[in-house]
C-alpha cells in the first residue's frame, strides 16, 4: 500500500510506510510561569515531560508521556510495528495492525462504562452522580462523524439510558429491548477510545459550554466547565494507565480557567446592610428563615452546612456565643448509595471528626433565642432549621419560594445582587471579616479554608486598600520609636 501522498499534506488515512526515522526520546521541562495574582512564595515545581520524536515517510510527530520508561516502550513499539509491516494511523501517531486499523480496542462508551463500575466504591455519592453526568454527557458527544444525527427528543432518550442503564452500579442482569436498541448504537458509533483526539475534546468542551441537552443555547462558567473536564480527563488517565491509549489526548487541549476566575464577584458581596434586609425579607415571607439568612450572612457558613445544624450545636449562653459545624447532609438520590453508607457527608475537605467553630455576634444571639424557643424541639439532636413539618429544609424549594422573591423585593431591578446566590452569604461574611480587620489566620480558622494562602488568593479582590490605613500605623510606630530613643551624649573637643 502506498504512502496517500499527493499535494505534500498529511494523510488522513492509515498507510503502511516506507521509511521510519525514531530521533529519540527528549526530556521537556518547563517552570510555570507565576501569575500576577499569585501571592505564595512556594516555588512551583518544574513539569517534566519525556517526548518521542520520529518521523514516518517525512511526516514530523511527536508523542508526550509523564515518565522515560512509558516513552521508551512507545519507540521500542513503533520500531517493532514497522518491521512488521503495521499500518501508520496518523489520528492516533502510533501503528496499527494491516487486518484491524480503526476497529482496535474499546469505544470511549465501553471505557467509560468501565471506569465508572471500577471507580464507584472509592467515589463518595455525590461524586457517583456528578461522574455519571458528566460521562453521560462525553458518551453522547464523542461518536463518529458519521453516526446518524439524533433530534432533541432521541438524545434526550439516549441521556437517559446512559443514567439509568449503563452507567449504574450494579450493572443490570438484563437490558430492556429500548436499552438494548441505544447498547447497540452507541457500541456502533462511539469514538474507538484510541482515536478520541485534542479536536475532539476541544469541540466537547465547547458544546456543553454553549448548548443544553434539550439544544438551548447558554454560557456555563469556566468553573462549570472545569468539573466537566475533570471528570471526563480522569477516565482518559485511567486508559492511559491501564495501557488502553499510547498518550492522553488532553495533554494537547489548550483549555485554562481564567486566572481570576476562583476569585469572589465584587458585585455579590453584600454589606451588613444588605444582609439585614435580605433576611428580613425572607422572614417576612416566613419567620422561621430569617436566621436561616443571618447566622449565613454573618458566620460565614455554607447552606448546607447551615441546614444540618442541631441545638446542641449553638452555644448561645458562651462568651462570646458560638456555633460549632460538623458537616452536611447530602440530598443525593439512593441510586447512588451502596448498602451501609449514611447520608452525614464530614466537612468539605475533612475528616469525619474534624469540626469547626465560630463566634456569633452578640446581636444575634437575642434573635437565635427567639428562634429555638419558638421553632425547635428540646432536645440536643434536635434540627435548628426546619421547614413547618420539621424536616429539613430543602434548597431548591427555600431557593424557589423564599429567595428568589426575596431578593426581587429588597434590590432594584438594575442591581447585580437581583443575581445573588445563598452561598454568597458565606462570602459576605468573610469578606466583612477581612475588611474590619480580623486577622488572616482567625479567618481562615473560621471559614475552614485550608490553608490561609487559598483564602486570601480567593478574596483578594474583594479585600479593601487601606494604603492610607497602613502607612499611618507604621507612622506611629516610627513615632514611637523616636520619642523612646534616648538621645547620645554631646561630644566636645
Amino acid at each position: 500500500m502506498a504512502s496517500p501522498r499527493s499535494n505534500g499534506s498529511r494523510p488522513a488515512q492509515p498507510w503502511r510506510p516506507a521509511r521510519l526515522h525514531v530521533y529519540g526520546v527528549y526530556r521537556r521541562e518547563r517552570t510555570p510561569r507565576a501569575r500576577a495574582d499569585d501571592t505564595s512564595n512556594r516555588r512551583k515545581p518544574a513539569t517534566v515531560r519525556y517526548d518521542v520524536r520520529f518521523q514516518v515517510d517525512g511526516h514530523e510527530y511527536r508523542c508526550g508521556f509523564d515518565k522515560k520508561a512509558w516513552a521508551d516502550a512507545f519507540a521500542d513499539k513503533l520500531q517493532e510495528q514497522y518491521a512488521l509491516g503495521c499500518l501508520f494511523d496518523p489520528e492516533a501517531r502510533r501503528f496499527v495492525a494491516p487486518d484491524e486499523s480503526k476497529d482496535e480496542g474499546p469505544t470511549f462508551y465501553e471505557h467509560a462504562v468501565d471506569h465508572f463500575r471500577r471507580k464507584w466504591p472509592s467515589w463518595s455519592p455525590s461524586r457517583r452522580r456528578d461522574s455519571q453526568r458528566e460521562l453521560a454527557l462525553a458518551c453522547l458527544h464523542l461518536v463518529r462523524d458519521k453516526a446518524p444525527a439524533l433530534t432533541v427528543e432521541q438524545r434526550a432518550v439516549a441521556d437517559e439510558f446512559l443514567r439509568t442503564a449503563a452507567l449504574v452500579v450494579p450493572a443490570p442482569d438484563e437490558l430492556d429491548p429500548d436499552a438494548r436498541r441505544w447498547d447497540a448504537w452507541f457500541l456502533r458509533w462511539s469514538l474507538l477510545l484510541a482515536e478520541v483526539t485534542d479536536v475532539h475534546l476541544h469541540d466537547f468542551l465547547e458544546a456543553v459550554r454553549t448548548t443544553a441537552l434539550d439544544g438551548t443555547a447558554r454560557v456555563l462558567a469556566p468553573t462549570t466547565i472545569a468539573r466537566t473536564r475533570a471528570v471526563v480527563r480522569a477516565a482518559f488517565t485511567s486508559a492511559r494507565r491501564r495501557r488502553l491509549i499510547d498518550w492522553d489526548p488532553w495533554d494537547a487541549v489548550e483549555w485554562r480557567l481564567p486566572p481570576d476566575e476562583h476569585q469572589i464577584d465584587a458585585d455579590l458581596v453584600m454589606d451588613p446592610q444588605q444582609v439585614f434586609a435580605l433576611a428580613a425579607a425572607c422572614g417576612a415571607i416566613n419567620p422561621r428563615y430569617e436566621c436561616f439568612v443571618l447566622i449565613q450572612g454573618f458566620c460565614g457558613l455554607r447552606p448546607g452546612e447551615t441546614r444540618d445544624l442541631r441545638r446542641r450545636d449553638l452555644a448561645l449562653d458562651d462568651t462570646p456565643a458560638e456555633v460549632t459545624v460538623r458537616g452536611t447532609y447530602t440530598d443525593t438520590p439512593a441510586r447512588f448509595f451502596d448498602d451501609g453508607e449514611s447520608r452525614e457527608r464530614p466537612l468539605k475537605g475533612r475528616g469525619r471528626r474534624s469540626r469547626r467553630t465560630i463566634p456569633i455576634p452578640r446581636q444575634l444571639v437575642p434573635r437565635l433565642h427567639e428562634h429555638l424557643d419558638t421553632y425547635v424541639g428540646a432536645g440536643a439532636d434536635a434540627l435548628v432549621f426546619t421547614i413547618p413539618n420539621g424536616r429539613r429544609i430543602d434548597l431548591t424549594n427555600f431557593n424557589r419560594d423564599v429567595w428568589a422573591p426575596a431578593r426581587e423585593a429588597v434590590f432594584p431591578e438594575d442591581s447585580p445582587l437581583r443575581k445573588v446566590r445563598r452561598h454568597d452569604l458565606r462570602h459576605s461574611a468573610i469578606t466583612a471579616w477581612l475588611n474590619r480587620g480580623v486577622t488572616l489566620k482567625t479567618a481562615q480558622r473560621w471559614s475552614g479554608h485550608r490553608t490561609a494562602s487559598v483564602l486570601l488568593d480567593t478574596y483578594l479582590g474583594v479585600m479593601r486598600d487601606d494604603a492610607g490605613l497602613s502607612l499611618a500605623r507604621v507612622e506611629e510606630l516610627l513615632d514611637e520609636a523616636l520619642t523612646t530613643q534616648p538621645r547620645p551624649e554631646s561630644v566636645t573637643g
